[in-house]
């Protein structure tokens, strides 16, 4: 295989297993959620929880370090996208917003690896704790109040984005299925990328409702979250639903994994037309 086919499949091989590997962390969010639900634990965990509790099994530290390897080739291959996208923006906006949209989430997964390694090595970085001491130190700067409340709506605008993508366009473009195949996990896809949605709009509102109060302790990372939503009325069918939208959202980036067509790096600028709709 020549260089130049070498660098060609390497992005798209990184997606793979970045696809992968955020599928796995999905799937271990959405089913501890539904053990909460169930009453099968007391309380559900985020991101850094179910790692810390994967850690604790057998080979667990292991199938972590594997994991960390994985969401690391995922942040590498989302910044390339997003660098990619950004050269060949030619002046227009939305492929600008999607480049940079890009990069930010392969600054969140380069920061997670960081967590997940440090996790690996004994540390207990991560979770509700690390959240409200960032918070905490967010708003002890000057203006720290307003800084807050712009994470916060930069957030919620990240989940309001994502839904829209999720409704607005083919979400799976670059997956290689029939037709048929796809008018089904497609459906199953918009679901979980809903949810992941509201999931940040709600960690959005935590952090503005921190920033308004002043109080650090009002804002949550995605474990507080869950936990929240189960302490409402109806908090385990709520969290039951959360759940099945983030196996909804793991089976979209399996989907993607398995069937990604080779090449498909940067998403043409162009509007969904009612034959894209149809596929």
């Amino acid at each position: 295989m020549s260089a130049e086919a070498i660098e060609r499949k390497t992005p798209d091989a990184m997606a793979r297993i970045g696809f992968a590997a955020r599928g796995t962390i999905y799937s271990l969010v959405g089913g501890d959620s539904l053990l909460a639900a169930l009453h099968f634990q007391q309380s559900p965990h985020g991101f850094s929880g179910v790692v810390h509790e994967v850690i604790r099994q057998p080979a667990g530290a292991f199938a972590v370090g594997v994991l960390a390897v994985g969401l690391a080739c995922f942040g590498g291959w989302l910044a390339i996208r997003g660098l990619t996208a950004a050269r060949h923006a030619g002046g227009t906006a939305k492929r600008f917003l999607f480049s940079i949209a890009m990069v930010a989430d392969a600054a969140f997964y380069s920061g997670f690896v960081a967590v997940v390694l440090g996790q690996v090595l004994g540390a207990r970085g991560g979770g509700e704790r690390s959240v409200h001491l960032w918070t905490a130190w967010l708003l002890q700067q000057n203006l720290g109040r307003w800084a807050a409340g712009a994470v916060g709506v930069t957030i919620i605008c990240g989940g309001i984005g994502i839904v829209i993508w999720a409704w607005t366009t083919d979400v799976e473009r670059a997956v290689a299925l029939a037709p048929t195949s796809k008018r089904i996990t497609e459906t199953v896809s918009r679901y979980g990328l809903t949810g992941r949605g509201a999931a940040l709009i709600l960690v959005g509102g935590y952090a503005i409702a921190a920033a308004i109060n002043a109080d650090p302790s009002k804002a949550h990372g995605l474990g507080g979250v869950l936990q929240h939503v189960r302490r409402t009325a109806y908090g385990d069918v709520l969290l039951a639903v959360f759940a099945s939208a983030f196996f909804a959202s793991a089976f979209f980036d399996f989907i993607e994994a398995l069937y990604r067509r080779g090449g498909a790096e940067v998403p043409k600028a162009q509007p969904v037309t009612n034959k894209d709709k149809l596929h």
